[in-house]
């Protein structure tokens, strides 16, 4: 409604040159960056004057030295903001301000320079075995005599170190993030976050869990810690430092200390900061997992069609798209159950992410049905009741060639082709 009253008082090239604001409490004001005829600001006040408490009607637009906000003046703020109502039906440009979650504001990060292939686990609601399929293609690369970080983001809901380790560092994840929310850490301290895996063989498994010894030690500090993890810290120049920009210093430090053929990111299920971090913040290859249900694709699709705000330009060498792939966990033993998972994320890719095929077909972004290079042709991982209950210091047999093959077999040589890790 605010953008119908708005597109009214202006010419269409004006709209667009202007920027709308809705602050960390969810009230909009318009960002006005040119000049305006007095009649235009008059027409945006009255209109706005029935908009409270969705706009500030005390200052529905100003400049971006009233706001005290000079990166509202940049070339191109925010992003554009597609609308369709009743109201108004066409673009805005869009800036949000966020207490929490402004990483998801950020565009996909290109790779990390200098570092091996990234991959990250992820997954929108937890349960699908994510985790279980992260540690057992660690322990498949490492039988292969490769070496492979493994870092824990899922902060709220740590497992990997259990997983994977015997004796846990001193530190974990979670204090790295504490302590870099107050200050920088030196070498010392980023040596006593990650512990090789008594699990490997032949190459090794570096594991920096979610959780150190100390917090082990100290449980009732835990959840404290959680919630200051996420807490921007700000640098002398101004400049906030936020959870994207720690996790991808994280990496960089972890892979300084040995050399290692692949990482592997454990990240927070669901649509958590944490989640924007590594999956927005790597620049890697993006697993998304999901069990057959409409709760998987209903998650994913929220997920989607926010990206759609950064679609790269056709000339981008670094097409963030095609670094996303889907997992189908839990999958069954019919003829039915991998081409329905299938066709629901052919379905949702299409509704989001996919171009239409329109111009130069070579250069859009759009794949058919069957191409199984499409994000949308999902990497199987069959249902196997020896893995309903994942302990492998319990149960070594579990990361056994002979017994993983039959769920994780397809699932680790496509991981491997992935990466580049096939001979």
């Amino acid at each position: 409604m605010f953008a119908e009253v708005v597109s009214k008082a202006l010419r269409a090239e004006e709209l667009f040159d202007q920027v709308f604001l809705r602050d960390a409490s969810g009230r909009l004001t318009y960002v006005v960056r040119s000049a305006l005829s007095s009649e235009a600001r008059d027409a945006i006040r009255a209109g706005a004057e029935g908009l409270a408490p969705w706009v500030d009607t005390e200052m529905p637009l100003a400049t971006p030295e009233e706001l005290f906000d000079a990166e509202l003046g940049d070339d191109l703020p925010g992003f554009p903001e597609f609308i369709k109502s009743d109201a108004f039906t066409g673009y805005v440009r869009l800036v949000e301000r966020r207490l929490v979650g402004q990483d998801w504001l950020r565009p996909p990060q290109d790779p990390i320079a200098g570092v091996p292939p990234i991959t990250v686990f992820a997954s929108h609601k937890g349960g699908v075995g994510r985790s279980t399929a992260l540690a057992v293609s660690a322990a498949a690369l490492s039988k292969a005599g490769y070496n492979v970080l493994v870092v824990d983001l899922d902060l709220e809901a740590p497992g990997l170190g259990a997983m994977l380790l015997e004796k846990l560092p001193a530190y974990g994840t979670l204090d790295y993030f504490v302590e870099t929310g107050l200050g920088e850490v030196d070498d010392a301290f980023i040596g006593e976050v990650v512990a090789s895996s008594e699990l490997a063989e032949g190459g090794q498994i570096h594991v920096a869990p979610a959780v150190g010894a100390k917090s082990d030690a100290n449980p009732q500090n835990v959840l404290g810690k959680i919630a200051r993890a996420y807490i921007e810290r700000v640098d002398d120049s101004g400049r906030a430092i936020t959870f994207l920009d720690r996790t991808r210093k994280l990496v960089t430090r972890l892979c300084a200390l040995n050399r290692y053929d692949a990482v592997f990111i454990d990240a927070r299920a669901g649509l958590n900061e944490a989640t924007a971090a590594a999956i927005l913040g790597l620049g890697a290859e993006i697993l998304l997992f999901g069990v057959d249900t409409p709760q998987t694709f209903a998650g994913y699709r929220y997920f989607l069609a926010h990206l759609q705000r950064f679609r790269p330009e056709a000339s981008d060498e670094n097409d963030w798209r095609y670094r996303l792939r889907m997992v189908q966990a839990r999958a069954q033993a019919n003829t039915t159950s991998e081409p329905n998972f299938r066709t629901h994320a052919f379905d949702m890719f299409s509704d989001t992410v996919y171009d239409e095929e329109e111009g130069i077909e070579e250069e859009a972004f759009n794949f058919d049905y069957d191409d199984v290079n499409a994000p949308h042709y999902a990497w199987p991982i069959a249902e196997d009741p020896n893995y309903s209950e994942f302990d492998p210091f319990a149960r070594g047999e579990q990361l056994a060639e002979h017994t993983f093959d039959r769920a994780f077999g397809r699932f680790i040589r496509n991981l491997r082709d992935m990466i580049g890790l096939t001979s």
